[in-house]
This record gives structure tokens, C-alpha cells and sequence, in this order.
């Protein structure tokens, strides 16, 4: 499996591409004006051969994804735990990863109400939703489905809706040192009390403060384990800020079920997502 990440603009053959770039993974970047609020998109031809089993990682972001063989579109929130599901009736998905609290701006709801939540995505934007998954499906270019998608997302930007400053600055600071102990910090330099920017962080993200700095530290420790070089977990652990080893392996099984030689020894399709059967 090959994964590219590529710009939305100046795709040239792109049907031609298209034909030969199946059973992959294809990634692409937002246009800057979308680029605040998205991360990437990305369209996955893999399940057309597969049938099994897999396990989806918490992401620690909202996601959006399109089924385009059943014409379904769903927004998931925030999860802090696993999901599992049969690849056998999926086909071809295209989905968007937002940036923590990126979709404030294209959805009126707290991001907390979708914690561990996925919900239709007709429910919230109403029958523009499937008509935008018809329009993917009949197009066969990954980069015209992007570009479909990504026209449908700025038009639903809502300039105003913006993050608090002290959670932007708070979701900075945690990208950065993702320790839980930092949580203290950051709420002192806002001038807040804890409960208040508690409040507004569920509110804008989907979760607590430390659920969130938990998260970025588990992926933190998957990036760090999955590079394909040789493990200290003494050191992993403590670089991640775990009190020690035994705290990492709690940790790393609440959120992936698995322990971290397991999971290190599992079949990963992609990214997050791991082989369970």
C-alpha cells in the first residue's frame, strides 16, 4: 500500500491517474483558504479487495466520511475509544480529518455533544448531503472528488464562528508538549479558572483538556514505536511524560486495546486502522 499527498490544485490526466492509482490511499492538503479548518482529505480504494475485520484508533479529531457505494456521508466526533468494523460491503470512501476544533466553523453544535459519536451527515446539513456524495460518485478522478468536497466545505464556512484565544493557544501549546501536567500551565497564562476553560475546550474541541493531552500523547507514542527502529520503552515513557512504564501499557491499551508489542506485531492497513481478523 502506497500513500500520496498531493495539493488539491494542478491535477493534469487525472482520469488517466485515476485508473492506475486504485487500491490505495490517496491523500490531499486543503487549499489555504480551507487549510484553518482541514487537515487533509483522503480517498480509500482499498476495501474493494479486502474482507476482514478492522480496528479504527481513536483519531483525536472530527472526521467526515463518504461511503460513495451506499451514498452515505457521516461526521464522527472526538473519540477516546476504538471502533471496529467488516471492510466485505465497503468499496470506495472519501473522508476529511479536521484540525482540532476546525469543524466549529462549518457545524452549529458543541463539539462535545459528538464525543465517541458518529452521526449522519443528512441529519445536519440535510439533503446537500447525499446530493454532495452523488456528485463524488460521478466523477471517477480521486482529485475532482476532493475538489467537490472541499468547494462544498467553504461554502459552509462560518467566519465568525472562532475559537476562543485561550483555546487556540491552549490546542498549541498541546500539540506541542502533550502533557497532561501542562494543562495547569496553560490555564494559568489564560487568566481563567480551570472549570471555565474546561468549559469552553469541551465546548470547541469535543473533550476535557487532559483527555485531549492523553490522546496527542498515545499518538505521540505511535509515531514514536511504529518508525520501524528499535524500542526503548523505558525511554519512550519517559519522553511521553508516564510516570513509567506500566502507566504507558495502561494507557496504550485503554485507547487501542491492544498492548504495545501487540499492536506492534498486528497487520496495519493504515494509519489507525489495525487488522483484527
Amino acid at each position: 500500500m502506497t500513500a500520496r499527498d498531493e495539493s488539491l490544485a494542478g491535477k493534469v490526466e487525472c482520469n488517466h491517474r485515476a485508473r492506475e492509482e486504485t487500491a490505495m490511499v490517496l491523500l490531499g492538503r486543503p487549499t489555504p483558504s480551507l487549510a484553518p479548518f482541514v487537515d487533509l482529505f483522503w480517498h480509500d480504494d482499498r476495501y474493494r479487495s479486502l474482507s476482514h475485520r478492522e480496528r479504527v484508533l481513536p483519531t483525536g479529531a472530527f472526521t467526515m466520511v463518504f461511503d460513495l457505494e451506499s451514498g452515505v456521508g457521516v461526521l464522527g466526533g472526538l473519540r477516546s475509544q476504538c471502533i471496529e468494523f467488516d471492510t466485505g460491503p465497503v468499496a470506495t470512501v472519501v473522508g476529511v480529518l479536521f484540525r482540532p476544533g476546525g469543524a466549529r466553523a462549518l457545524f452549529r453544535f458543541s463539539a462535545e455533544d459528538l464525543h465517541n459519536r458518529t452521526v449522519p451527515l443528512d441529519l445536519l446539513w440535510g439533503f446537500g448531503a447525499n446530493e454532495l456524495c452523488d456528485r463524488m460518485r460521478d466523477v471517477t478522478c480521486p482529485y475532482a472528488r476532493f475538489q467537490i468536497l472541499e468547494d462544498a466545505l467553504r461554502r459552509r464556512i462560518r467566519p465568525h464562528a472562532i475559537l476562543h484565544p485561550a483555546v487556540d493557544q491552549g490546542l498549541q501549546e498541546f500539540q506541542r508538549v502533550p502533557h497532561v501536567r501542562r494543562v495547569l500551565e496553560v490555564v494559568k497564562d489564560a487568566g481563567l479558572s480551570r472549570r471555565q476553560f474546561s468549559q469552553l475546550f469541551r465546548e470547541q474541541v469535543g473533550l476535557t483538556p487532559k483527555l485531549y493531552c492523553r490522546l496527542r500523547r498515545f499518538y505521540w507514542v505511535l509515531d514514536r514505536i511504529s518508525s520501524g527502529l528499535g524500542v526503548d520503552w523505558a525511554d519512550v515513557a519517559a519522553a511521553g511524560g508516564y510516570s513509567d512504564q506500566a502507566h504507558l501499557i495502561h494507557e496504550f491499551r485503554e485507547f487501542s486495546g491492544f498492548s504495545p508489542v501487540a499492536f506492534l506485531n498486528a497487520e496495519r492497513p493504515s494509519g489507525a486502522h489495525v487488522r483484527v481478523s
